[in-house]
């Protein structure tokens, strides 16, 4: 850190200063966009203890991320390879959730995770996380409101194809630079465009630390224009599909690119959004916060302040700081202690003089004594003729630095009888009573206790009575204290003891664990005398004076059921019984849905709703979930304790057309093609069929409907046994299109 210093030094009151803190440079590799700093002014010396005051001032120059510029930029992309692998073999879906390795801000919202699209996309929105990522984005135009624009960077968004072997072909990210300045660099290397596998795609995206700079890097972005029109969109949109920063002619158009590279900054509004911390960088003590500061050093010091810079959705710890030198001068402390001796008719108090000054100092004082008296001693002494409080107030003077101090003293003394009782004045008889005196004057009283029992103690100038002592029985008993002084004057105070006899109280119960609904019922066995008691029930009910009831809870818990009497003294007596009620465990499979087996993926039941029950599915199966790969009807019970839930689902088969996965074109009249059966029973409108080699070369393609398939031949040469690759596109009756992928094996 850089800090510049200016001091403007004027010895008149004070010095009025002005630093100032500039943020540190950004590191090589660190976009240049992040810029914030400092000034102080005010008052450093502390004159005659009047304190400082000093005031902060911010400069920014840190904008929101709600609104961003596009600009081309010298292309100079990052490594192409990084040490994290995201997508390996797959096509059309998002990945899982990348963990970000710093708080990234995207349209004013800080995020700490990402997901990667297959089609060249980095979405912040987690919840697509494995799911399908669509590659038909002909006629689309951002900002559109669909999940693969949705909250998301397109670096392009166009439809490659990483489920095709290609040698070299890379989706990784990586982590470079340092902090605060890190960057994030997501690469797609060499991954073939779909439908044109010869062409290779490779692009990039950089996102930098503090700054929230995005950076698409293109090495190649060629064009297949035989496949979904063509279409590519680069750019930014936001998480509702309202706003897009897209780069001019590249937002659902057709485009190629060649070493290439584009920057979107935020410009937003610029807020500047900061917080402020003052700290005595002598003692450590924090002085408050705020850009105001107000503060009275007992001696010189430094202040130092520290300013952190707050993003529209994130703080940004700058680390700028100054440090401040403070100076005490010409400082005056006035304090005082006080003797008091007491005496029958006057009393005379010293008082010591603790008054702090500067080394080699004058001081002068002068004393009020708060009757009408004063002195200019500095320890004087003073006798007051009357038993009243009064103020006394001491003047210190240090070459014109004064500071005033005034302190409270009560000289009111007469004999009085005071004393606590432990525990008071009504306990209950297994409780012993004791006592301490607080009588005045303190100290210098004989005491004089009775019982009222017929037993009486002296403890003379001790104010405890000792030892405690136990009432025989119960009933009221008058306690006497008498105080008497050095001169022979009395003074007596007495309390009417309250003594108490205990009860007891008891009760049973059908049941202490049941389920929602379920009555438990009670019996008690309560002392007669005690005609007031009360049932608690855990779940705010109370039932006053009624013997033997019942209870039923609404709602699952753990409950403390308690029965207790009404006593005025000795504890209640009382009864308490934990009551655990369990919920029916609120169950649901869903709505009936289908499945095509070996074609659609296999359905997941489960219930998550309730981690403690037990479980009992149709199958057999015991967990709380299953995997469910025919059609038919299903059901689970679920049970906590003796209390249970039945649900059930009726899974139904859903298949358009039926792909056999072998043939066996050897002219036996079975198998001799392979071609999807029962096209026409399903309703398919339009077809296609392609096959593949091993080495990704199209060997077949059929578009008839009623065609009779693959014969197992290329340019009419019989093909070898081994697998092949289908890919199928349909659309049905019903304009519903379905695209299937698989293997099929040419048996010899």
């Amino acid at each position: 850190m850089k800090n510049l210093y200016k001091f403007l030094l004027f010895f008149i009151l004070g010095i009025v200063i002005s630093n100032k803190a500039i943020s540190q440079p950004p590191p090589p590799n660190c976009p240049p966009a992040f810029s914030a700093g400092f000034d102080i002014i005010g008052d450093s010396v502390s004159y005659c203890l009047d304190g400082v005051n000093l005031q902060l001032l911010p400069v920014s120059t840190l904008y929101a991320t709600d609104s961003y510029s596009v600009d081309p930029i010298p292309y100079n992309p990052y490594p192409w390879v990084g040490a994290n692998s995201i997508i390996v073999g797959t096509d059309d879906f998002w990945s899982g959730v990348v963990p970000l390795p710093f708080p990234f801000c995207f349209f004013g919202q800080k995020y700490n995770a990402v997901v990667i699209g297959p089609n060249g996309q980095v979405g912040f929105d987690i919840s697509q996380a494995t799911l399908y990522n669509n590659w038909a984005s002909a006629g689309w135009v951002a900002p559109n409101n669909v999940p693969e624009m949705n909250n998301c960077i397109m670096a392009p968004y166009h439809d490659i194809d990483p489920s095709v072997f290609y040698a070299g072909a890379k989706i990784t990210w990586d982590i470079y630079g340092t902090a605060p300045c890190r960057y994030m660099v997501i690469s797609w290397d060499s991954v073939p465009m779909f439908s044109c596998n010869n062409l290779l795609a490779s692009q990039q995206v950089v996102l930098f630390e503090s700054t929230y700079l995005i950076d698409i890097n293109i090495k190649n972005k060629p064009l297949c224009a035989g496949w979904n029109s063509g279409t590519a969109h680069q750019g930014i949109q936001n998480a509702n599909g309202t706003v897009a920063f897209m780069v001019p002619g590249r937002n659902g158009t057709q485009f190629t690119a060649v070493n290439d590279s584009y920057r979107f900054t935020p410009v937003g509004v610029q807020n500047l959004n900061y917080s402020v911390n003052w700290v005595d960088a002598v003692t450590g003590l924090s002085l408050g916060a705020g850009n105001t500061l107000t503060y009275f050093p007992p001696g010189p010091t430094k202040i130092t302040a520290d300013m952190q810079v707050i993003t529209d959705c994130d703080t940004l710890i700058a680390l700028m700081k100054d440090t401040i030198d403070i100076l005490v001068t010409g400082s005056v402390t006035a304090d005082f202690d006080m003797d008091i001796h007491l005496g029958c008719d006057d009393d005379t108090v010293f008082f010591t003089n603790l008054s702090i000054v500067a080394p080699g100092a004058n001081p002068v004082y002068q004393w009020f004594f708060g009757d009408a008296n004063g002195s200019n001693f500095t320890n004087p002494m003073h006798i007051y003729l009357t038993q009243d409080t009064f103020t006394v107030m001491l003047i210190a003077n240090d070459n014109n630095c004064i500071d005033t101090i005034t302190k409270f003293i009560d000289l009111r003394h007469p004999i009085k009888a005071v004393y606590g009782l432990n525990p008071g004045d009504s306990l209950c008889i297994t409780q012993s009573i004791s006592a301490i005196s607080n009588s005045d004057p303190v100290g210098n009283v004989f005491h004089n206790w009775n019982y009222g029992d017929g037993v009486t103690i002296n403890t003379g100038l001790n104010p405890l009575l000792p030892p405690p002592h136990y009432y025989p029985t119960a009933g009221t008993y008058k306690f006497t204290l008498v105080v008497t002084d050095t001169l022979g004057c009395q003074d007596s105070l007495s309390d009417i003891i309250y003594v108490d006899a205990p009860t007891y109280v008891d009760f049973t119960a059908s049941d202490s664990n049941i389920c929602v609904g379920t009555p438990i019922f009670f019996h008690d066995t309560i002392n007669p005398a005690n005609a007031k008691f009360t049932w608690y029930f855990g779940d705010g009910q109370i039932l006053k004076n009624v013997h033997n009831p019942s209870h039923s809870w609404d709602q699952a818990g753990t409950y403390i059921v308690k029965l207790e009497t009404d006593k005025i003294i000795c504890p209640e007596a009382k009864k308490e019984l934990t009551v655990v009620v369990n919920a029916y465990p609120q169950l649901s499979l869903g709505k009936d849905t289908a499945i095509c087996p070996g074609l659609t993926g296999a359905i997941l039941l489960a219930d998550l709703n309730n981690p403690t029950a037990i479980y009992q599915w149709s199958t057999g199966e015991t967990s709380n979930s299953i995997v469910v790969t025919q059609p038919g009807h299903y059901w689970v019970k679920a049970s906590n304790g003796e209390c249970s839930t039945t649900d059930s689902i009726w899974i139904q088969r859903d298949c358009y057309i039926n792909i056999p996965n072998s043939f066996s074109p050897n002219g036996d009249g079975l198998n001799d093609y392979f071609l999807p059966r029962e096209l026409l029973s399903s309703g398919v409108s339009s077809f296609k069929m392609e096959i593949y080699n091993r080495w990704g070369e199209n060997i077949f393609t059929a578009s008839s409907v009623d065609g009779r398939g693959w014969d197992g031949k290329y340019n009419g040469v019989a093909q070898p046994f081994g697998v092949y690759v289908y890919i199928i596109d349909v659309e049905f009756v019903n304009q519903v299109k379905k695209n299937f992928k698989g293997n099929v094996t040419l048996m010899r």
